[in-house]
């Protein structure tokens, strides 16, 4: 019973004790959390805190829930009783250990947004009688077994119940191992790879607008932020100060004007801090989240990067005495070293090019040395490749030899640091080459590529995801083994001290355990982030939204790739399969599942992804080569019709106006065309080797990058969408004085919008930042025509 409980805790305080061997105590800001009423849901509280030996982990008390911590796994079971919908303030205190150096109790609030769910049903009525059918989707991360589809009755119906949230989700039915659509939903989407998913969406509480937030004003006494009112009145509100320390405390706001707002006081919070506010209406819709400082960060802030990856081998030739190709008969050229190298990628950055673009991280291709020699793959049609991309590394400390050499490296990071430029590197830690001395002198650390039943582990991404290889070649790491542990780890922190890194892109994250990457997290933070302040860890897992965040976290890695925005945002901009009530729900679930508190990686292209302009020019989906990646080996890719740049221009004003930390795939800041592996790898061109229509794309990246930076809003304000329809889509983006007003019109003629922009937007003139143009506000409406296939990005002249 709730009840006992509570009281037990109230009394003990106790729901965890820690024992055996931690590295320091330490808990960070949690982002909302989004529960369901009378079901239990379990969250990892590991992502958020790291108790130390003797340390007491605890659940304050409350009528409100109950809650139980497993302290091995520190797996929080939380229930919330049922009929509560709306906000719950769970503080999360960790009692430290005597002499730990801490103070004696750090606490962490957890916001609970609490609300209810839909239960859909699920009907599919064959032609004739079936083994197993099933209901895979988004809603249950894709499971082939959790909703199985039974027909009880044996009237040929097969039917099954699941319990939904709020928003939109995709799903097909396996029908006897075949994934189909659901033949009596007419509602689907294409998904760009096996045809249609099909779609279920599901409204919130009641329906209606829930209300929407936004940080208004900042005074010498405070704070304001405003609320424009969605359908009912404002019930509740949670305020939460986010400490420099990781710690964070529940705060007051002071209700201004009938529901129109609150104040926070500037009395008492510290500098160096962050203030969160969320809020619900009388029937539990729950309000977008606004975050912002207290005062300007001490060191580089992560929300303010652009990432660009300069995929080295393919980026820029600076050096030919280190172009070194493989000679082998049938080793095809697209899949040979083409000479990039550290030097070509150091000339850009003094010629400026990263800086004229608008980018102030760069990305770089994984730095250990490979093989000299090509592989064959395993399966058909059994290619040889090379290790040009920089993933099969064969040695722990060594470069690689075709980029360059140590001085080389660390010329080019002096560069970058010079001109504000960060760097991140590749790193690989699921896997080695298997001339990596590790095979040979740690048998013991390589995963056993036999399976027990005598099935061969190869690329079993998800039945066997952190025990799978590859390839033969690239032998898996066993991280059950501590030594090969301590041994990752360390040689981590030494690429990173040695070459002075700002950060990691990790790959593979989902083919090792959550807890080794949480452990990699408190090793950095125990040695370089000690040093010289945080690291930016972003990783790379292709799963759903929920499956990204199991890695991410304070004690985590700081964002992932939002492969599955990326999946809608092709959709809508390059294929014009859907319209944007589609984008809107995919922009919604990625803001509610990651929270304002994480640094994901919003993307237009990706080199495991098929080009976007390979989608919006038509090339793709090849109907006479359905593999993406065959289809770049017989039928490459080529833009035929200029107007589909159009396209790429509107998907990058959408990238670079949401929040996150954008992602630029070399290439596609002019439209690079490409189909899958290798042949979104090409070799990147510069300045006449551009056509006028590529540079046009390219100036338009830079304008949208110089826009992004010189407006907050675009990486820190609140979200409102204004306009949601088949072709025409708007939304606000508003951060104290800073406010803009971002649409997009996808039809083939120039469309006129009026939209209702106050309160966000006072009477007055405006400007759109894309074209020049004067726009005029007046009686809280914004009028301006959007030309064909374009956007408009509006703020204050």
């Amino acid at each position: 019973m709730i009840t006992k409980l509570t009281r037990v805790l109230g009394f003990f305080m106790i729901a965890a004790v820690f024992s055996g061997q931690a590295d320091a105590t330490f808990i960070g800001h949690i982002p909302v959390q989004y529960v369901t009423a009378g079901e239990k849901t379990t969250i990892n509280l590991r992502r958020f805190c790291e108790p130390d030996a003797g340390d007491h982990l605890f659940i304050a008390p409350s009528g409100e829930y109950e809650a139980v911590i497993d302290p091995k796994t520190l797996e929080l079971v939380l229930e919330v009783a049922p009929g509560r919908a709306g906000l719950v303030n769970m503080p999360i205190i960790l009692q430290t250990s005597a002499g730990a150096g801490l103070p004696g109790e750090r606490m962490g609030v957890m916001t609970l947004a609490v609300g209810k769910r839909h239960r859909h049903k699920f009907s599919y009525t064959p032609e004739t009688k079936l083994q197993k059918v099933v209901a895979a989707g988004s809603f249950n991360g894709w499971s082939q077994d959790r909703t199985p589809l039974l027909d009880p009755d044996g009237d040929g119906t097969y039917e099954a119940f699941a319990m939904m949230d709020p928003g939109t989700h995709n799903y097909k039915f396996v029908v006897d191992g075949k994934w189909i659509a659901d033949p009596s939903n007419p509602d689907k989407i294409d998904d760009g790879f096996q045809g249609f998913n099909s779609v279920i969406r599901v409204e919130g509480a009641s329906g209606g607008n829930a209300p929407a937030l936004y940080a208004a004003a900042m005074e010498n006494w405070g704070w304001t932020i405003q609320c424009v009112p969605g359908a009912d009145p404002v019930k509740e509100v949670a305020a939460i100060v986010e400490k420099e320390d990781g710690t964070s405390a529940v705060i007051e706001a002071v209700a201004i004007g009938n529901g129109s707002g609150w104040k926070i006081m500037r009395a008492g919070i510290p500098d160096n801090a962050w203030i969160r506010i969320v809020a619900c209406d009388d029937k539990g819709r729950v309000s977008n989240t606004v975050r912002f400082r207290t005062s300007p960060p001490r060191a580089f802030d992560w929300n303010n990067a652009i990432v660009y990856y300069a995929f080295t081998d393919r980026f820029s030739n600076g050096n030919k005495e280190n172009d070194m190709p493989v000679a082998h008969p049938d080793l095809m050229p697209q899949a040979n070293w083409h000479g990039g190298d550290w030097r070509g990628i150091r000339d850009k950055i003094r010629e400026g090019y990263f800086n004229d673009l608008g980018v102030n991280v760069l990305w770089l291709a994984p730095l250990n040395r490979n093989p000299s020699f090509a592989e064959r793959e395993h399966d058909a049609p059994n290619r040889h490749y090379t290790g040009y991309h920089g993933y099969w590394p064969v040695s722990a400390t060594e470069v690689e030899p075709h980029f360059g050499d140590a001085a080389e490296l660390k010329a080019l990071v002096a560069d970058a640091h010079s001109r504000g430029i960060r760097v991140i590197a590749d790193l690989v830690l699921n896997h080695v080459h298997e001339s990596h001395p590790f095979v040979r002198e740690h048998p013991e650390w390589i995963g056993s590529l036999t399976l027990p039943d005598g099935t061969m582990n190869l690329k079993m991404w998800d039945a066997h995801s952190y025990t799978t290889w590859f390839e033969p070649y690239l032998p898996d790491l066993n991280y059950d083994n501590e030594e090969l542990v301590k041994t990752m780890f360390e040689n981590a922190a030494w690429w990173a001290r040695e070459y002075e890194l700002d950060g990691f892109r990790l790959d593979a994250v989902k083919h090792i355990q959550p807890d080794i990457w949480r452990r990699f997290r408190v090793h950095l933070r125990n040695t370089i982030e000690q040093e010289r302040g945080p690291l930016y860890l972003v990783g790379e897992t292709f799963r759903d939204r929920s499956g990204i965040m199991a890695f991410v976290g304070p004690n985590g890695l700081d964002g992932q790739f939002d492969f599955p925005l990326y999946d809608t945002l092709k959709s809508i901009f390059a294929q014009g399969n859907s319209g944007f009530a589609e984008l809107e729900a995919s922009l919604s679930a990625s803001e509610r599942t990651y929270g304002k508190e994480s640094l994901m990686a919003p993307l237009v292209g990706n080199h495991d992804k098929s080009r976007f302009m390979a989608w919006a020019d038509g090339d793709l989906p090849d109907p006479t080569q359905p593999d993406e990646e065959e289809a770049g080996w017989n039928n490459p890719p080529q833009v035929n019709d200029p107007a589909n740049y159009s396209k790429l221009k509107m998907g990058l004003t959408f990238l670079l106006s949401i929040d996150g930390v954008p992602t630029v795939y070399y290439g596609d800041e002019f439209g690079m065309s490409g189909a899958g592996d290798p042949d979104n790898r090409r070799d990147m061109r510069f300045g006449d080797d551009l056509s006028l229509y590529e540079k046009s794309v390219k100036n338009y990246c830079a304008a949208m990058a110089k826009i992004r930076q010189e407006h907050p809003a675009l990486r820190f304000g609140s979200r409102r969408p204004v306009l949601v329809e088949e072709n025409r889509y708007a939304y606000i983006r508003a951060f104290f004085e800073d406010r803009v007003l971002v649409a997009f019109n996808r039809t083939a003629a120039s469309t006129e919008f009026a939209l209702d922009v106050a309160p966000e937007f006072a009477d007055g003139e405006y400007v759109n930042l894309v074209t020049g143009e004067d726009v005029k506000v007046a009686d809280g409406k914004a009028a301006f025509t959007l030309r064909a296939r374009s956007a408009a990005v509006i703020a204050p002249k």
